[in-house]
């Protein structure tokens, strides 16, 4: 399982982003305190796994499409 950190950027501001799980594929976004894991559903749509009480909501399609082309261009790479 790949654990390294990586960025990206969405609406001027950067996220760290982690994979936590490969089956299935969660995330961990971090923002300045704000935290969140993320994951894709079956249909394609980005969700909140794991949130903690006080949020600060992070415009998760966008970050979700961002990890998608992170690892479709790392693919490219190997390719």
């Amino acid at each position: 399982m790949e654990n390294n950190f990586f960025v990206v950027t969405v609406n001027n501001t950067d996220y760290k982003v982690k994979m936590s799980s490969v089956i299935p594929p969660l995330y961990d976004v971090f923002c300045g305190e704000a935290y969140h894991q993320i994951g894709k559903t079956d249909a394609g749509l980005w969700v909140y796994v794991e949130t903690p009480s006080c949020v600060q909501h992070m415009p998760l399609q966008e970050i979700g499409e961002a990890i998608d082309i992170h690892f479709s261009l790392d693919s490219e790479e190997v390719n």
